[in-house]
C-alpha cells in the first residue's frame, strides 16, 4: 500500500465500503469515548463488534491477562456490571457489545477467538482498532505502556491490520451518563476523525486489499478538542508524525518535598529525541499535539523490532570471539 496517500486524504471525510471492526480500549467498555465510537461506526455503515475490558487497565501495555475466575470477584468501573456477575458477557439488548474481565490485549483475543467464532459466525476482521483512549498517548514512552497501542500491536502480531487512536481528553465518563450527540464534544469529535481515519484507509486501498501491510499498525492522537473540555478546537487536520524526536520526552521519578512521597515526572533524554530508524524528516508526536494548531497525528509502527542490517553487523562484532558461526 501507499502510506502516502493516507495522509493527503486524511483531512476530507470519503465514502468507504463496510468494514469488520473489532473495537476495544484500555478504560473499560462502559467508557464514553468507545461507546460513541461503536455508536457512530454502526452509523457510518459498519459491522463492529466490540469486547473491551470490564476494570480499567491504562498503563498495563501489552500485557496477556485473564481472569482466575468465572466471575468478577471485584465491580467493573462504574459498577458496570456489579461484582459477582460472569467474567464476560454481553449487553442484554446488544450482542456486539462485550466486556472482558482481562486486558486489552486479551480482549483482542477473546474477541477473534470466542466472540467472532462463535456469534459472528467466524467473520473476517477487516481491522481490529483501540481507543479513543481518554488521553494522549505520545512517543515510545507510552509505546510501551499503552494498554490502548498494546491491543493494536497485539492484533498486528495476530496478523490484523490495527490503529490505536488516543485523544487528549482524559475525562474518565460513563457513557449512561455522559454519551450524547453534541457535536462540540470531545468523544464525538474524536469518534468522528477516527472514522475518517479508517475510512480513508479503506478508500485508498480499495476492495480485496489489506488495509495496512502485515506486521504495519498506526498510532493516531488527537489533540485538545470540544467544548467539554474548554478546547476551540473542532475541525481537525492530521500531519504525519514518528515516535521519537526533539519535544520527546520520557518518565522519571523525583521526591516530592510537599507530599513526602515519590512521584512521576518528565525529562528529555537525548535517546528518546534521537532518529534511530524511519523518515527522520518527520515531526515527533509531541511537537505536533502540543502545538496548538488543532493537528492530529498519524504515527507508523512495526511489530518487528530488530536493528538496522548496519547497526547489527557492527554490534555482533564486538562478540565474534564467543558467536557461533
Amino acid at each position: 500500500m501507499q502510506f502516502t496517500s493516507l495522509f493527503v486524504l486524511a483531512t476530507s471525510l470519503v465514502a468507504a465500503s463496510a468494514q469488520n471492526i473489532l473495537l476495544t480500549n484500555d478504560d473499560g467498555w462502559a467508557a464514553t469515548n468507545i461507546r460513541a465510537l461503536y455508536r457512530d461506526l454502526k452509523a457510518s455503515g459498519h459491522n463492529v463488534v466490540m469486547v473491551a475490558p470490564a476494570r480499567q487497565y491504562s498503563g498495563n501495555g501489552g500485557r496477556f491477562i485473564t481472569p482466575t475466575t468465572s466471575t468478577l470477584t471485584a465491580a467493573a468501573v462504574f459498577d458496570y456490571p456489579p461484582a459477582g456477575s460472569p467474567a464476560w458477557g454481553h449487553e442484554e439488548d446488544d450482542l456486539n457489545v462485550w466486556y472482558f474481565d482481562g486486558s486489552p490485549a486479551a480482549c483482542v483475543a477473546l474477541g477473534l477467538d470466542y466472540v467472532v467464532p462463535k456469534y459472528f459466525d467466524n467473520m473476517t476482521i477487516d481491522i481490529v482498532l483501540g481507543g479513543p483512549n481518554e488521553g494522549n498517548n505520545l512517543g515510545e514512552r507510552d509505546y510501551v505502556l499503552s494498554g490502548t497501542i498494546g491491543a493494536a500491536y497485539y492484533a498486528t502480531e495476530r496478523g490484523y491490520p490495527a490503529i490505536a487512536f488516543s485523544g487528549a481528553n482524559s475525562n474518565n465518563s460513563f457513557f449512561k451518563d455522559n454519551l450524547d450527540e453534541d457535536p462540540d464534544h470531545a468523544p464525538n469529535i474524536y469518534s468522528k476523525y477516527a472514522i475518517e481515519v479508517v475510512e480513508t484507509l479503506a478508500k485508498s486501498q480499495g476492495d480485496g486489499d489489506r488495509l495496512l501491510p502485515e506486521s504495519y499498525a498506526l498510532n493516531v492522537n488527537f489533540p485538545a478538542a470540544g467544548s467539554d473540555i474548554n478546547a476551540s478546537c473542532r475541525e481537525l487536520t492530521f500531519r504525519h508524525t514518528r515516535f521519537t524526536g526533539s519535544k520527546s520526552l520520557a518518565y522519571k521519578v523525583e521526591y516530592d518535598d510537599t507530599a513526602e512521597n515519590m512521584k512521576q515526572t518528565t525529562l528529555a533524554t537525548s535517546a528518546v529525541q534521537n532518529c534511530a530508524a524511519g523518515d527522520c524528516e518527520l515531526p515527533d508526536e509531541f511537537t505536533i499535539i502540543n502545538n496548538g494548531n488543532c493537528e492530529g497525528t498519524i504515527s507508523v509502527f512495526t511489530i518487528d523490532f530488530d536493528a538496522s542490517e548496519q547497526l547489527t553487523e557492527q554490534t555482533l562484532s564486538l562478540f565474534e570471539s564467543v558467536l557461533g558461526k
